[in-house]
């Protein structure tokens, strides 16, 4: 553009004017053409390092210990496993190349400029000490913003995952307007966090760009001087010019990149202590469960979820092979930790669990998990047909199995009712059955897995007469000629268990059959009396 200004146009040399044109345009389309590969080549990048973290990070995630999700939101998994990731993302396909890219253009752009005219060039600098000292605010308010910004993020994803599960208690207590104004809040708080980080663009941008016209100014300034004393020409003013404008565009970028950058820096920091969390189960066990026989003792059990807070409390008892064995009490006795601790959901303080007299953790831990089925009262399907939930997409579990299961427990009737059959997809949390069909399909689940040891927790308890009778003749099938532990509050279901447990307060207080319970005139036969006083 100097050449032509000064030498070609006072020439009236046209040809060379449109051959440096033609250089111009083709010079940009090679540009354009980079730029592309970069685009495409950079999101590459990003999108693979975005599958193989979130890949990670969920593996991490269904490891950890149960006691983990008790004191987590799902709302906070849901944040860090998506928009998360996708803020760390940015830093590969944008922030840290249009960094490097900008960096090496300031530094070839200031450095010829000196070459050209060195005092000039120390004139137009002058506002650019302001500028750093502009940008590092500028990206320590930005930062903190954006910190707030996740956290709101995080919160408004942990309320709306808990509400929308929750919704049917929202609206039979009728408490929407209450439910909405909540939300409102947090809704706006989350606005409030992005209007900080806004209020900082929109101060910084216009000083950069009244310092680009300050340098301007200089130039101008400087360059007529010169004029005057016919060392500076029109296109040498031009050039500079430009180059002004060249030299705070990067600028300008560089400090919306390290934003880009720092927000990448805060989902990262989140995601990396998310996946630096190794409360995992430990499974140094190397013994397979596949051919345990089913004896279960459990000496001198202490557990606590938290602290010293223990809900078992010195528990011994002994199942024998093939024994159905039944634990009943009040709610909060202790039933269902005994549940977590058999299938090393969680482990005890103090005490031993033994299977076929070997410790419970010298097992390998998928092993003996396959190996203990579960059939837990809250029962959860997946949004997916009736023949997945069963299967759990195993391929070893044919469809034939399945059938053939469905029709001795007794669930084969009310799936041949349904469109699909057993392609029938329930939906989320299997909302289109009711309680009772979850139910026996939970039983299916159990008997297709073939377990040695069967604990079945409170597994009539939400169901109808109809449904329990059902569920009752499922029992004996399932618990035929395996270990069973049957935790019950309906005690119509456990009359036919080799031997109850009452259970009070982490401790046994009555141990017998059904009969010598209730001719013992114990804490069992007060709780029989009061379940059929009728």
């Amino acid at each position: 553009m100097r050449y032509i200004l000064d030498q070609a146009v006072p020439a009236k040399d046209y040809g060379r004017v449109l051959s440096i044109s033609l250089w111009f345009v083709a010079i940009l389309m090679v540009e354009a053409l980079i730029q592309y590969v970069q685009a495409l080549l950079a999101n590459r990048v990003a999108q693979s390092v975005t599958l193989d973290l979130r890949s990670e990070l969920y593996r991490n995630v269904i490891r950890f210990k149960l006691n983990h999700y008790d004191k987590t939101p799902v709302g906070q998994f849901v944040t860090r496993l998506i928009s998360d990731i996708d803020g760390v993302a940015d830093v590969f396909s944008a922030g840290i190349l249009d960094i490097v890219r900008d960096f090496l253009k300031l530094i070839f752009i200031v450095a010829f400029m000196f070459y050209l005219n060195w005092k000039m060039t120390l004139i137009v600098l002058i506002p650019i000490p302001i500028l750093i000292y502009a940008t590092r605010i500028f990206q320590v308010t930005v930062k903190n913003s954006f910190n707030d910004v996740r956290n709101q993020v995080a919160r408004i994803n942990v309320f709306i995952q808990e509400h929308v599960t929750g919704m049917n208690i929202v609206q039979i207590f009728n408490r929407e307007k209450q439910e909405k104004t909540k939300f409102d809040n947090i809704n706006k708080e989350h606005r409030d966090a992005h209007i900080r980080g806004i209020w900082a663009y929109s101060i910084f941008f216009p000083v950069v760009e009244l310092l680009s016209a300050g340098s301007i100014s200089l130039m101008i300034w400087w360059g007529m001087h010169e004029s005057l004393e016919g060392s500076m020409t029109p296109g040498m003013l031009l050039e500079f010019s430009t180059f002004i404008t060249m030299m705070y565009r990067p600028i300008r970028q560089m400090a919306d990149n390290f934003n880009v950058l720092q927000m990448g820096v805060v989902n990262a920091e989140r995601v990396f202590k998310l996946l630096d969390t190794k409360e995992f189960q430990e499974n140094e066990g190397k013994i397979s469960a596949d051919h345990i026989r089913g004896k279960i003792v459990l000496q001198n059990l202490w557990f606590a979820y938290q602290e010293e807070n223990y809900v078992l409390k010195g528990l011994s008892f002994e199942t024998k092979p093939g024994e159905m064995i039944a634990l009943v009490g009040a709610t909060g006795a202790g039933k269902t930790s005994i549940a977590g601790l058999l299938n090393r959901f969680y482990d005890f303080q103090k005490g031993e669990i033994l299977i076929d007299d070997v410790p419970i953790k010298e097992y390998e831990l998928q092993s003996l998990r396959k190996n203990i089925g579960l059939v837990l009262q809250d029962v959860f399907l997946f949004n997916d047909s009736i023949l997945n939930n069963i299967t759990l997409h195993n391929d070893h579990i044919s469809r034939a199995q399945v059938i053939e299961a469905s029709k001795l427990v007794g669930a084969h009737d009310f799936i041949s009712m349904l469109p699909g059959e057993y392609d029938y997809n329930v939906r989320e949390r299997g909302g289109m059955l009711s309680a009772g069909q979850r139910q026996l399909i939970s039983f299916v689940r159990a008997y297709v897995m073939n377990p040695k040891i069967l604990v079945l927790d409170e597994a009539t308890s939400n169901v109808d007469s109809e449904s329990e009778h059902l569920i009752q003749q499922a029992t004996e099938i399932l618990t035929k000629n395996r270990t069973s532990v049957v935790i019950a509050h309906r005690l119509s279901t456990i009359r036919r268990a080799d031997r109850i447990l009452v259970i009070d307060s982490g401790k046994i207080l009555e141990s017998g059959t059904h009969q010598e319970l209730l001719a013992s005139n114990g804490q069992y036969k007060k709780l029989f009396e009061l379940q059929f006083q009728e």
